[in-house]
């Protein structure tokens, strides 16, 4: 009985601490931010001719629009919690990082030319392949050593490399038996990374209608990747130099599971990006020679990021700390799809974005839009959260696939 009450009370306290962790001031702002953004929906609406992007179309505010919009808010507000915010110690560690950092990065002429940030990986040398089930899904899981190290002379990188569980590489692969097949590569989002993305990508249902094979690996710092203390190696944050390794570390894996792909036959090879997939999705296209990339509700600009979703607050201390501003930008810029010229042909390249999106915005799609010369676009009428159920983002990922080569018009 004792051990029962020890037990009862613990869990309380811990729902106590979780409760005590939860940003009530930013939960409650959601609703007016919410009813905001419908009232500047329907002013704009209203004055289309004066929009500030004139190629942008506007959405009418409808309940059910605003109620996807007031999701993400409240999505935003939960992640947005005091991890966010550095330490008076941890700021002072952070400036003097980034200002080494970009001294590095200028010297190195990485600023000049980002993808010498990024060299080319090695083969796989012993990949692992195991079959496995998920619900009534069933899945092959992929596992082999990242072997990626942080370029010399950069900040935090024997920080990024201590977490021991980020150093190996999963993969989750629906393949058909027989002949070579194109293949789907799926890029998660931020929080994602285990075998629900299947479902949730309907992956089992491109692999099977389409006649494709499927990939999803797992982006650092996620899923069974994500180390036991995250707090010390954070990715997202504004500890940007975990921003950067944990970026180029990204780019670095998915481009081993494009060398792994390569070696099953020459086939078509398309790269999906979903939110934090859709930024490493589209700075991949600035590396590799892919037949098709899709961006979904992406954001571009990872120091716009961190500065937009920050509490006023925690703005208010990381600006004063330095790390708002130019040198936040330029650290940036060595993982940055908008400092890399596409190397997929521009009637490979497609973005779909949601004009509710409260999270990347659809600004932050609109301005890789343009740095890919204006390629097939979607304005859907949805939020960041409904980018994977919207029936408009659904056909539209399906025809940039089949014009692409990659699916029924593929010849088997």
């Amino acid at each position: 009985m004792l051990d029962l009450v020890r037990r009862i009370r613990s869990e309380s306290e811990k729902s106590a601490s979780m409760l005590s962790d939860l940003p009530v001031g930013q939960l409650l702002r959601s609703v007016p931010q919410s009813v905001g953004f419908g009232v500047r929906s329907y002013v704009r609406s209203l004055r289309a001719e004066r929009r500030r992007h004139p190629d942008m179309p506007t959405v009418f505010p409808t309940p059910g629009l605003v109620s996807a919009a007031f999701l993400d808010e409240l999505v935003v507000a939960l992640m947005a919690t005091g991890r966010l915010s550095p330490d008076p110690d941890d700021a002072l560690r952070i400036r003097r990082e980034i200002a080494d950092a970009v001294e590095t990065f200028r010297a190195e002429t990485y600023l000049d030319d980002p993808t010498l940030f990024h060299p080319p990986p090695p083969p796989l040398s012993d990949p692992v392949v195991r079959g496995k089930l998920y619900g009534t899904i069933s899945y092959e899981q992929l596992t082999f050593d990242s072997e990626y190290v942080p370029r010399a002379g950069i900040p935090g990188a024997a920080r990024w490399q201590a977490a021991g569980a980020n150093q190996r590489v999963w993969a989750h692969l629906l393949r058909h038996p027989g002949k070579p097949r194109p293949w789907l590569v799926n890029l998660h989002g931020f929080g994602m990374g285990r075998p629900g993305d299947l479902p949730a990508f309907r992956a089992q249902r491109l692999h099977r209608e389409l006649g494709v094979n499927v990939i999803h690996p797992v982006l650092p710092m996620h899923g069974p990747r994500k180390s036991a203390r995250a707090q010390d190696t954070p990715f997202i944050s504004f500890d940007y130099l975990g921003n950067v390794h944990g970026l180029g570390q990204a780019v670095w894996d998915v481009r081993r599971c494009l060398d792994w792909i390569r070696g099953q036959g020459d086939t078509p090879i398309a790269v999906h990006g979903l939110s934090l997939g859709a930024y490493v999705a589209a700075l991949l296209a600035g590396l590799e020679d892919l037949d098709c990339v899709i961006v979904g509700v992406p954001s571009v600009d990872m120091a716009w990021v961190m500065s937009h979703h920050a509490p006023e607050d925690i703005k208010r201390e990381v600006r004063a700390a330095g790390l708002l501003g130019d040198q936040a930008e330029t650290v940036h810029r060595v993982v940055s799809p908008l400092a890399v010229t596409p190397r997929v042909p521009l009637d490979r390249r497609f973005v779909y974005a949601g004009l509710a999106d409260r999270m990347a915005t659809p600004q932050q799609a609109y301005r890789l839009w343009k740095h890919w010369e204006e390629p097939s676009v979607c304005w859907y009428r949805g939020s960041h959260l409904g980018a994977m159920w919207n029936r408009e983002a659904r056909h539209f990922i399906e025809d940039a696939l089949t014009s692409s080569g990659i699916g029924r018009r593929y010849t088997w």
